[in-house]
C-alpha cells in the first residue's frame, strides 16, 4: 500500500481482504473517521466488539506500525479535502496524455470500489428515508452543483415538494428557514468541500431533519449526528477527480425510490406527460 494515502483510502483499499471482525471496525471508521482521535484503542475495540489484538492487526494490514500511529496520521492530515500534489498525481501531463484504456480501467475501477464500500442496508436505509420525507433537498455548492442539478432533475419527475440549494438569484436563509424535523437532506460533497455546506447541513441536522451525505473517500468530513455518509471512489489518472461513481451512486437512489413509491411514480409521470402534451413543445412556448 502506497504510503502516504488517507485512512479512508487505505480502509477502502483493503476492505475486501479484511475478516469480519477487521470489517466491523473498517466499517465504524467509514461511517465515522473522527472516532480514532476520538477514542483510544481499547475503547475503539470494544465499540465494535473486537479484541484489541484484532483491531492492532487492522491497522497493520493498512501499513500503519499501531494504532498510535494511524492516529497520529489521522490527527497530522486533519478532517478537510487534502491539497493536491499536482506535479506527483499527473506525470504524464506536458505533451502525454493518458490512454482510452487507462481511464477505462480507472473508472471501472471506481465504480467497483464504491459498490464494494456500501455497508448493504445504507443505500437502502437512504431511500426509505428518501421515501418518508414531507420536503426533500438537495444540496451542492461549486463542483458539487451540476451533481445537485441532475439529483434535482429525477427526483423532481418522482415526487413533489423537492428543494435545491443554492438556487439562482434566491437567498439561502430565506429558503432554507421552510426545513422541517420531518425533511430530508441530500448533501453532495465529492471532492473539495465549501463552508456553506457545512454550515446548511449544521443547520439541517440542529432543525431535526435527517441528512444523507454522498462523499469521496479523501476527505474526514462527518456533517453530525443524525446523518448517514455514503461515500464513493473518485480517483482518476487525468486533471479532474472522477464523477462517474457519484453520479451513478445519484442514479441508484432516485431509481430505487421511484420503484420503491411505486404507483404514485406512475401517476406522476403521467401528470407530467399530459402537461407536455397540453402545452405542446415546451421549448417553443415565449419566456415572457
Amino acid at each position: 500500500m502506497a504510503p502516504g494515502k488517507p485512512l479512508l483510502q487505505r480502509i477502502l483499499d483493503a476492505y475486501g481482504d479484511m475478516p469480519r471482525g477487521e470489517r466491523r471496525l473498517a466499517d465504524l471508521l467509514l461511517a465515522n473517521a473522527a472516532a480514532i482521535v476520538e477514542r483510544n484503542a481499547t475503547e475503539l475495540a470494544a465499540s465494535v466488539g473486537i479484541s484489541k489484538a484484532t483491531a492492532a492487526r487492522f491497522f497493520r494490514r493498512l501499513d500503519y506500525p499501531s494504532f498510535r500511529a494511524a492516529q497520529a496520521d489521522v490527527r497530522g492530515q486533519g478532517f478537510g479535502h487534502p491539497p493536491l500534489d499536482y506535479s506527483e498525481r499527473f506525470p504524464h501531463l506536458g505533451g502525454r496524455r493518458p490512454e482510452l484504456s487507462q481511464h477505462l480501467e480507472s473508472e471501472t475501477a471506481n465504480l467497483i470500489k464504491t459498490i464494494e464500500q456500501q455497508r448493504p442496508d445504507e443505500p437502502a436505509r437512504a431511500v426509505r428515508l428518501m421515501a418518508r420525507a414531507e420536503k426533500l433537498w438537495v444540496v451542492g455548492f461549486g463542483d458539487n452543483y451540476p451533481l445537485a442539478h441532475l439529483a434535482r432533475a429525477q427526483l423532481i419527475k418522482i415526487r413533489s415538494d423537492i428543494r435545491m440549494l443554492p438556487i439562482g438569484g434566491f437567498s439561502m436563509p430565506e429558503e432554507f428557514a421552510s426545513i422541517t424535523a420531518n425533511d430530508v437532506m441530500l448533501a453532495l460533497g465529492v471532492g473539495r468541500r465549501t463552508r456553506a455546506l457545512r454550515y446548511v447541513v449544521t443547520g439541517a441536522i440542529q432543525a431535526g431533519a435527517r441528512v444523507i451525505y454522498l462523499t469521496d473517500s479523501s476527505g474526514l468530513d462527518r456533517p453530525g449526528d443524525g446523518s448517514m455518509v455514503l461515500r464513493c471512489r473518485n480517483t482518476s489518472p487525468t486533471l479532474f477527480d472522477s464523477p462517474t461513481a457519484a453520479v451513478s451512486l445519484i442514479h441508484y437512489l432516485c431509481s430505487t425510490l421511484a420503484a420503491l413509491l411505486g404507483e404514485s411514480t406512475i401517476s406522476r409521470l403521467r401528470r407530467i406527460d399530459d402537461i407536455h402534451h397540453s402545452w405542446g413543445v415546451v421549448d417553443e412556448l415565449p419566456v415572457n
